[in-house]
């Protein structure tokens, strides 16, 4: 560039242009070279690029210099600090001004950059970054979007700053909804880690499961949420009493979306302050990997005839993880290993006498074994438990080896948890959470992101109505989410499943002849689906004297009774068509609950195929002359006779 003499007489030339990048590096490079005192003509030209220069990509491309010269980021000081928060305080009131917002969003980036790798006081930043989301309306989205990231890092780092409240106002916004929901759900975990005690780490890792699951239904492709998401659930599952199945379940999830989230970030540029949560992901997939290999061995009936030092060695991995994975070799974290996994083990032994003896026979005789300190540590807990309990298989009823292993039934039952405990055997505990557990998985596995939308809007629509009280909305609920699995079923049966009930469904068997299509086996179908399911007992087709007309299929809940009409529509089967099929339906309830089904069978399908199911499930409202109330019908589009779908073709644009 000419030379020191060069750049300091061209030094307000580049600090105002593109090349402010270039004059820090070479500032750096001097200040290496020969210190401070030589640098002194080139830090008011930095600090002039940093104070006035408005183009956004030099700014953005100058302070991701300064991020990689912490040196003399430092030599600068207060008034690099001050320069930073004016430009974050300039975008604040940019108005329309894009290039101001983000060259503020830049600012905001570098300080917190500085402020964590302890160059700046983080004092005035986290006051400013707190004002910035005071109206989030205001602000241009491009600049908005990125503030959760920053906020959430901040808050990592200064849990008690009051940042949590700025992130909850980023919830108002469609464009920093989806980064704030994530970083308070990080901010969660963060607490759940801090936790003593199994009891109410447990429940905070459930309130933090619950936050990303939410986040996962509103953006089913947040990959990082996946993953926090499964890691949480394989660590819970360990303690189960299905443990090999959910822990495998859950790191077999984990693997796959690695996979994705790896690929998705392949050679992308990562600030400096997201490196550690990369390493985190990493971490946490490394643990579930861990528990995966113990959880196989945890089962009660598990013999060990087999593979016993393997099996052996699996445990106490997972028994020392605090020690082996990365994420876990922080105080806090490493409490948390020790807190969830490490007693888990234990009860383990001490449920199973033949383990215990295995564990004793392999630190005697095997030499491998007899050095290793997890082994060690893990017999002299299983010595101190046993001494302080008396008898490992009659534990006390305060004894937190029973909220480790009942702790869905802790949590149901809170102040009385321990007085049942004391007056159940333990077998039927243990029926009695895998049955918990499993009707949580069964709810888990079918609420699916795009299905929980679909139920999430029905319901939304039904409960504007007055009839959504106590013994009709939980009833009507029941029959509206069955009739959904009914449609689940109908779009994706085979070509050759289902046998006679279904052939209503397609246009043509494997030898060319029409199918059967009739409302009888339409009815037929739905009904069987109906007797198969939790509403086999109130089920009623084909019911006649009702209302002057013959019911479809009727569902009675005690006096609280719902209609279901089916039609056969083969001319239009649009929702402005379909209308004209509802007043059956709400006539049939004239004399309860403002709420009906309307099932319709579209033979209309063309050759470019069937509408999606989630634009077939809609909500109809009839208000009658003389009515005050609507009765409020849910229709249901059916897809029927259709084609094979190697056959269909695109529309014509």
């Amino acid at each position: 560039m000419g030379g020191i003499d060069a750049v300091i007489s061209a030094s307000e030339h580049l600090a105002q242009g593109p090349f402010l990048h270039h004059l820090i590096q070479v500032t750096a490079h001097q200040l290496d070279a020969l210190g401070d005192e030589s640098c002194q003509p080139l830090y008011e030209g930095v600090l002039s690029g940093i104070r006035e220069n408005s183009n956004h990509a030099a700014f953005a491309s100058a302070t991701d210099a300064l991020t990689h010269h912490p040196a003399l980021a430092s030599a600068l000081g207060h008034p690099l600090t001050r320069s930073l928060l004016s430009r974050l305080r300039e975008a604040l009131d940019a108005d329309d001004d894009l290039a101001v917002a983000l060259i503020g969003v830049e600012a905001a980036d570098c300080l917190v950059q500085l402020t964590l790798a302890g160059i700046t006081s983080a004092a005035r930043l986290l006051g400013t970054m707190d004002e910035a989301t005071e109206d989030l309306d205001a602000l241009p989205e491009a600049m908005a979007i990125r503030l959760p990231r920053l906020l959430g890092v901040l808050d990592a780092h200064h849990p008690g700053a009051g940042l949590r409240g700025a992130l909850e106002r980023c919830l108002m916004l469609d464009h920093t909804c989806r980064d704030a929901a994530f970083e308070l759900a990080l901010g969660d975990l963060r607490q759940a880690l801090e936790q003593n005690q199994y009891a109410p780490m447990v429940e905070q890792l459930r309130k933090t499961q619950n936050r990303l699951a939410e986040l996962i239904t509103l953006d089913p492709d947040r990959l990082d949420a996946h993953l926090y998401h499964t890691a949480i659930e394989a660590v819970l599952g360990l303690s189960a009493p299905d443990a090999p199945t959910r822990v495998r379940t859950a790191a077999s999830a984990l693997r796959e979306v690695l996979h994705r989230y790896r690929s998705w970030r392949y050679r992308t540029h990562t600030p400096a302050w997201a490196k550690t949560r990369q390493n985190d992901v990493i971490a946490w997939s490394e643990l579930t990997v861990v528990l995966d290999g113990a959880a196989a061995y945890l089962d009660q009936d598990d013999p060990w005839y087999a593979g016993g030092q393997s099996i052996l060695t699996a445990l106490l991995r997972a028994y020392t993880a605090h020690n082996t994975v990365t994420v876990l070799k922080s105080p806090t974290a490493a409490a948390a290993a020790e807190t969830l996994v490490a007693p888990i083990i234990e009860d383990a032994f001490l449920q199973v006498e033949h383990r215990q003896r295995f564990l004793q026979h392999a630190l005697t005789h095997d030499e491998e074994i007899r050095d290793d300190p997890a082994a060690q540590q893990l017999h002299a807990a299983l010595l101190h438990r046993t001494k302080t309990n008396g008898c490992p298989s009659g534990q006390q009823a305060d004894d937190q080896g029973k909220v480790r292993r009942w702790h869905q039934l802790a949590h149901q039952l809170k102040d009385d948890f321990a007085v049942f405990v004391d007056q159940t055997p333990d077998h039927l505990l243990d029926r009695l959470e895998l049955s918990l557990r499993t009707h949580d998985d069964v709810l888990n596995n079918i609420s699916d992101p795009k299905y929980g939308r679909l139920r999430a809007r029905i319901l939304r629509e039904l409960e504007k109505s007055r009839d959504w009280i106590p013994g009709i909305a939980d009833e009507f609920t029941a029959l509206v989410e069955t009739t959904i699995r009914f449609s689940y079923l109908c779009y994706d049966i085979g070509r050759k499943m289902g046998g006679s009930y279904t052939e209503y469904l397609r246009s043509r068997d494997k030898d060319g002849k029409k199918q059967k299509v009739d409302e009888a086996l339409f009815h037929q179908h739905y009904r069987e689906v109906l007797q198969f399911s939790a509403l086999f007992g109130v089920v009623n087709s084909e019911v006649i004297d009702k209302a002057g007309g013959r019911v479809d299929i009727l569902a009675s809940f005690g006096a609280v009774q719902f209609n279901v009409e089916c039609k056969i529509e083969e001319d239009n089967a649009s929702e402005t068509a379909l209308r004209e099929y509802v007043s059956q339906a709400t006539e049939y309830q004239n004399t309860n609950a403002g709420f009906a089904i309307l099932l319709a069978l579209d033979k209309t399908v063309a050759s470019e195929g069937a509408v999606n199911l989630f634009d077939s499930i809609w909500v109809e409202s009839v208000l009658r002359p003389g009515e005050k109330e609507p009765c409020l019908v849910v229709i249901f589009r059916i897809p029927g006779g259709r084609e094979n779908p190697n056959t269909l073709h695109p529309h014509p644009i």
